[in-house]
């Protein structure tokens, strides 16, 4: 009921706001170019904004560039990379256009891109005080991949993988800075995502059809965005539509009989944006080895549809509204168990999963005295896990319902001085509920609850201040006060400065506690595979997380274009809580699992990032870094954390603004489980892609991942790198639009 209820109420709200104001619905328009000023050529991907709005937009291929706002008096501000900053007055008229065309020289010492992740509020990446990686339009392009998590297989300081755990189905989390991906907060345009049984969000299943930028946060931040945020937040920014029309449509073929099919269309007029996205997509299954199920790959298939809604009521009120539906079905490879009792079986396992996912909210931008923004939030989880005999009617459904709701209030006050007071209150409601459905060999149906609907609650309150103490130096210190149904309260601070301490030299700092309280699949959730010969059980007293973090780093720009990293970082974790073995409920024939409280855990290391390095026609980013993640009782290596790994993408110019681009990711050997009985070779895996415009509206991207096909060994235990091999796609993208 409720998603047929926000767009009635968005539409009543719409038109009691548009009948309020009618005077500022004549929008205008600023249009305009970005050339470099020595050799007249066109720079894409230059960020435009409006100073002190909320919109921006970057230019296209040919530096073209379309901003659209109410009339009135306006500063546009351009930034690029190796480029001066660059500032522009504009008068907006009703229903006219404008134009303001941008010559840039180029900039020694330049990095301005705008991240609002690290603190909540639009900032510059150069000044951030934590430290954050940004991944942009251009990367996203290069990567030519249609996922999240192979987006992120390139980021220094994280770990992507699929075979996380080493078990069936295991979900491609991302680790930051050794740190589980149950612990890392993933948002989608400021919103939660909610995972699965394990509460590890699959990243292969988030596409990025419309993705406009990532921005990684790496440290505890449950100060800002609460639990979950123990290691980091992962922020997801989809596009919205800045010109008067456009759209494009996007068709991929590969090997393994892959197909991605994306229309995209977008529409502004009179203060109204509308942006819609739909996808569809197959991949054929892969199965290495029948007898071994942890070298299967389900066939796979998706369907994604996104829109969203923006009303500039009036020049201070802006009203939005979004819808994310996703739907997903494996068919699940037949596979060989050997079960108790000295009989091998053949197996099963089709999912069906459905994320839907829905928001309002409105900000009021108070002017030169800040804005106050409030949001509600519901994000809806449903999975069908099936095991089925291949062959018998020995049957099982597990039907899986997880509910998030949040509202939250958030201002922003401008002191007209150095200080920026960030304050909020969040209320967040889940709900789980999963029912098992059995169908035995002789055609006895059961229904039973293996966990009955279950509720947690709480409220949060946060303040911040991000204070400019000099030109040269910012400090910016936080808190929040968690109030959970189950667990009381608990307070979180942090701290965070930023020093230039030369023209080239910046010097970053942070500290800051994170917490997270047990999820209800962790308290209650039955993982019954007793068929297969384990069962894993929830834990209901199991107690909150703690942890600790610092990150202190330097970065260092020698020249246009180009800047060096270095990041330490150590972190201590506390009742982390694992999946253990418990030998007094076991069996024979039985192997039972639980949650507990393992005690304590640290993560320490070095991350060294090399950022826009250019070479006449060459630009390259990359970077190595080194973790250590041990339990402190066992001392003992955490499982899954490459000690070393090396990231590098080599971009190369082609004619006509294309792009020919290489990857490299190298991981050194790692252990694949808690008991150290088994350990993972080291892996390499080297991409190719090419990016080459046909004509203004035609578009060539094509590439091979995996070239040297480094793949899973079906002869190694505990084998964590890639199952799929060596893989090839094309892909033609049309802009029908404009």
């Amino acid at each position: 009921m409720l998603f047929c209820r926000f767009p009635l109420a968005l539409f009543r709200l719409i038109v009691v706001v548009s009948s309020l104001s009618p005077l500022y619905l004549h929008a205008s328009q600023i249009v305009g170019e970005v050339t470099d000023g020595n050799s007249n050529k066109p720079i894409p991907n230059a960020l435009i904004t409006i100073i002190g709005g909320e919109f921006a937009t970057v230019t296209d291929h040919l530096g073209q560039y379309e901003l659209v706002a109410v009339p009135g008096h306006y500063v546009v501000q351009v930034n690029a990379i190796g480029y001066e900053i660059k500032r522009q007055k504009v008068q907006l008229l009703a229903d006219k256009t404008a134009r303001a065309n941008f010559l840039l020289n180029i900039q020694p010492i330049v990095q301005e891109t705008m991240i609002v992740t690290a603190t909540g509020s639009p900032k510059s990446v150069s000044i951030t005080t934590v430290p954050v990686e940004f991944i942009d339009q251009e990367i996203i392009r290069l990567s030519n991949t249609e996922n999240v998590g192979a987006l992120l297989e390139n980021v220094l300081g994280l770990n992507v993988h699929s075979s996380l755990y080493g078990y069936l189905g295991s979900p491609t989390g991302v680790m930051i800075q050794g740190i589980d991906p149950n612990r890392v907060l993933i948002l989608v345009d400021g919103d939660q995502v909610i995972g699965g049984p394990a509460g590890i969000i699959d990243l292969s299943k988030l596409p990025i059809a419309n993705v406009e930028r990532v921005e990684v946060v790496k440290g505890p931040h449950s100060a800002l965005y609460g639990s979950d945020a123990m290691g980091g937040v992962v922020h997801i920014f989809t596009r919205s539509q800045q010109g008067s029309r456009d759209g494009n449509f996007r068709m991929r073929l590969g090997t393994g009989d892959l197909y991605f099919l994306r229309g995209e269309a977008g529409l502004r007029h009179d203060g109204l944006s509308a942006t819609l996205v739909a996808t569809r997509s197959t991949q054929d299954a892969l199965d290495l080895s029948p007898d071994d199920p942890d070298t299967d790959i389900d066939e796979y298939s998706q369907r994604f549809l996104q829109g969203k809604l923006r009303l500039e009521a009036s020049p201070s009120l802006a009203l939005r509204a979004s819808l994310r539906l996703l739907s997903q079905n494996e068919l699940g490879i037949s596979s060989q168990y050997f079960a108790p009792f000295q009989k091998t079986y053949t197996w099963r396992f089709p999912d069906q999963t459905k994320r839907n996912e829905a928001s309002i909210g409105a900000t009021w931008n108070l002017f030169e005295q800040g804005t106050i923004e409030f949001g509600a939030y519901r994000s809806d989880f449903k999975k069908n896990s099936i095991e089925e005999l291949v062959g018998g009617r020995n049957r099982r459904d597990r039907f899986t319902d997880n509910t998030l709701w949040k509202g939250k209030l958030r201002g922003v006050l401008l002191t007209g001085g150095s200080h920026q007071i960030t304050t909020g209150l969040e209320y967040v409601q889940e709900e789980l509920e999963v029912v098992l459905e059995r169908l035995k060999p002789l055609g006895e149906q059961t229904k039973s609850f293996e966990v009955p609907k279950s509720r947690v609650d709480g409220i949060d309150i946060y303040f911040q201040d991000d204070w400019k103490v000099r030109k040269s130096t910012s400090l910016v210190v936080g808190g929040r006060l968690q109030s959970h149904s189950r667990y009381g309260t608990n307070f979180t601070p942090k701290m965070s400065f930023a020093r230039l301490l030369t023209s080239r030299v910046r010097l970053r700092g942070s500290y800051g506690k994170g917490y997270r309280a047990p999820s209800l699949k962790e308290l209650h959730f039955i993982f019954d595979h007793s068929n297969l010969g384990y069962k894993v059980l929830g834990s209901p007293g199991l107690e909150p997380e703690h942890s600790r973090g610092i990150n202190i780093g330097l970065e260092f720009e020698q020249k246009p274009n180009f800047s060096v990293k270095v990041n330490f970082f150590h972190n201590r974790l506390r009742n982390l809580i694992q999946t253990v073995f418990d030998p007094m409920q076991s069996t024979g024939s039985l192997a039972i699992y639980g949650y507990n409280n393992i005690g304590r855990a640290t993560t320490y290391g070095v991350e060294v990032g090399l950022t826009n390095f250019r070479m006449d026609r060459f630009v390259v980013n990359g970077g190595y870094t080194y973790l250590r993640a041990r339990e402190q009782a066992a001392q003992r290596d955490l499982p899954g954390r490459p000690r070393h790994a090396l990231r590098f993408r080599i971009a190369l110019s082609t004619i006509r603004e294309g792009r020919l681009a290489l990857r490299l990711r190298r991981d050194s050997p790692a252990w694949a489980d808690f008991d150290a009985k088994f350990r993972s070779p080291g892996g390499q895996e080297i991409d190719l892609d090419l990016e080459q415009p046909l004509s203004r509206r035609l578009v060539l991207k094509c590439g091979i991942e995996n070239v040297l096909n480094d793949r899973r060994s079906i002869e190694q235990p505990g084998d964590l790198r890639s199952i799929r091999g060596r893989a090839m796609r094309a892909e033609l993208q049309l802009r029908i639009l404009r």
